[in-house]
């Protein structure tokens, strides 16, 4: 793989030959990968539903009381962002990361002590988030981004690709623990796993240096960027990704089934989701580099609507395969391209900040989402009339992204 002097950055203190610097990019990119595998967005999202029918069984409490805690985790996340993307532009992403690994793990562990309490169940779940600080996407893709010019969107599709392995092995490895140890146990597994972050971070990630990194350091304000016309864009255009995004993802299974789909067969369609949002991240980071934002998600949304259109249709098990699988490209290209998007119009100062609440945006349209498609089918009886509304929402955010305009920090495309 060869690479441009421009493509990565110097680090501070040193003069590399070109390719110990672009080993250097490429070390951190990978290493980014892994510790997003290993990272909260994957090991609590992906593990919780494994521990409803378990804890169901133990405490007796009800499913919906159980999933409740879900939205605990969800709203933390959305309150945190901003103070993430904050601390990891004041700090630098790799002290958080090692500076919030050892805390998450252990309190993933502090779940084997569980008492048949729901309130402290609720508790749990919006403090962990919070142990997390620093192990949010927003602190690696400042690291990788900050190593990289030209290859700027294939690198940070690498780095997400962790979150898309871990969304495939996260589900397996905890149902394997718990019904082999039990789901105390499990918890105590999934703390260790946690805490690989840090040596990850220790031995394989590099701060690029602000010395040698003036590009790292160029670029607008929040402040300067808030007056801006593209950054409300970005927010309304995330916050309708998470509409959609989180829709399918949560209502996959249970729109199969209401289709007639049989159980087992329908449980097994995620694993098509999973498969595809991999290759979205890294197929998606090498568009970036080739084609505008805006035209790359254009085309992902339009997958999207044929996706929810599927959906609405009442998929077997074919369409729901496919279905599936073209939400999964989308799904797997939003965190892409919105690390993408922020250095490219705002350039690198504020890039945690604006990601972060960014990233809040899409997390309030997740929270919208949960209850407003489960209540559409209660009043509807059925799913079509989200699906549809769904579809109209993949068509407006499209066209969201095509208003943004050209980039003004624009190295990659001159």
């Amino acid at each position: 793989m060869t690479m441009d002097k421009s493509a990565t950055l110097i680090r501070a203190g040193e003069d590399p030959s070109d390719r110990s610097r672009e080993a250097t990019g490429w070390r951190t990119a990978i290493a980014s990968a892994l510790g997003l595998t290993v990272g909260p967005s994957v090991l609590t999202v992906m593990s919780f539903g494994a521990f409803i029918a378990p804890l169901h069984r133990e405490f007796g409490w009800g499913v919906s009381d159980i999933g409740l805690a879900a939205s605990f985790l969800s709203i933390t996340v959305m309150i945190i962002s901003p103070l993430q993307g904050y601390l990891v532009d004041r700090y630098g992403g790799r002290r958080v990361i090692l500076c919030s690994s050892p805390v998450f793990g252990l309190s993933l562990m502090g779940m084997y002590f569980l008492p048949d309490n729901l309130s402290v169940f609720y508790l749990a779940w919006a403090l962990i988030p919070v142990c997390g600080l620093g192990l949010w996407p927003v602190a690696y893709l400042r690291l990788t981004a900050g190593w990289f010019e030209r290859k700027l969107g294939f690198a940070l599709g690498i780095a997400n690709s962790g979150i898309g392995v871990g969304t495939v092995i996260v589900p397996i490895l905890t149902a394997w623990l718990i019904g082999a140890f039990g789901w105390r146990a499990a918890f105590l597994g999934l703390g260790a796993v946690a805490l690989i972050a840090f040596p990850i971070a220790f031995f394989l990630i590099t701060e690029p240096s602000p010395r040698k990194t003036d590009v790292s350091r160029s670029g607008d304000t929040l402040k300067v960027s808030a007056r801006r016309r593209p950054f409300w864009l970005i927010l309304g255009a995330f916050l309708l990704l998470g509409l959609v995004g989180s829709s399918i993802t949560v209502y996959q299974i249970p729109l199969l089934l209401d289709a007639g789909v049989p159980e087992h067969i329908a449980n097994l369609v995620p694993v098509a989701l999973g498969l595809a949002l991999i290759v979205a991240r890294v197929v998606t980071g090498w568009l970036l580099d080739r084609f505008k934002a805006s035209v790359v998600m254009a085309f992902n949304l339009t997958g999207g609507l044929i996706s929810v259109l599927l959906f609405a249709a009442g998929p077997n098990v074919v369409t729901g395969l496919i279905a599936a699988a073209l939400a999964g490209l989308l799904i797997g290209a939003e965190f892409d391209v919105l690390s993408y998007l922020v250095p490219r119009h705002f350039g690198r100062m504020a890039y945690g900040k604006i990601y972060g609440i960014a990233f809040s945006a899409f997390q309030i349209g997740g929270a919208i989402a949960s209850s407003a498609v489960s209540a559409s089918r209660e009043s509807s009886g059925s799913y079509t009339p989200a699906m549809l509304t769904l579809a109209v929402v993949c068509v407006v955010c499209a066209g969201m992204f095509m208003c943004l305009g050209p980039y003004r920090y624009d190295a990659a495309h001159k």
